[in-house]
């Protein structure tokens, strides 16, 4: 039995062209999210760093998990890299606030989504 001690979520992206900024890494790492929770991050803050440039064309991978998880607020952290994983184009972390829908005030997680999102919670530091 092995143990995964940095447990993630994988997506794969396309990107048609090049990405010059951080606000276009920012969207394929949203599109990972979306994939795992089913909805698009509301607000929250984001940091990105950029590693490598990012060549025409490429089909991006997405890893995605959770730093840390409260009533309220959940971070991700995420690499977005090659295909095969090999090649590191930018690193950081996101963090999503959940809202009501109709008072657009924070709402507590529901217990589904904190289940399944602490299920991707790291239990040693990514060294991505």
């Amino acid at each position: 039995m092995t143990l995964d001690l940095n447990p993630k979520f994988v997506f794969f992206s396309p990107a048609r062209t090049a990405i010059r900024d951080k606000q276009q890494f920012l969207e394929h790492v949203d599109h990972a999210i979306i994939a795992l929770d089913g909805r698009a991050p509301a607000i929250g803050d984001c940091c990105v760093e950029v590693l490598n440039p990012l060549p025409d064309a490429a089909t991006l991978r997405v890893d995605l998990w959770v730093n840390a998880l409260d009533d309220y607020t959940c971070t991700y952290g995420f690499t977005v890299s090659s295909e095969n994983g090999s090649i590191p184009y930018a690193r950081g972390e996101r963090l999503v606030v959940n809202l009501d829908l109709a008072s657009h005030a924070p709402s507590k997680w529901s217990s589904d989504f904190r289940l399944s999102h602490a299920e991707l919670l790291k239990d040693l530091p990514a060294y991505a």
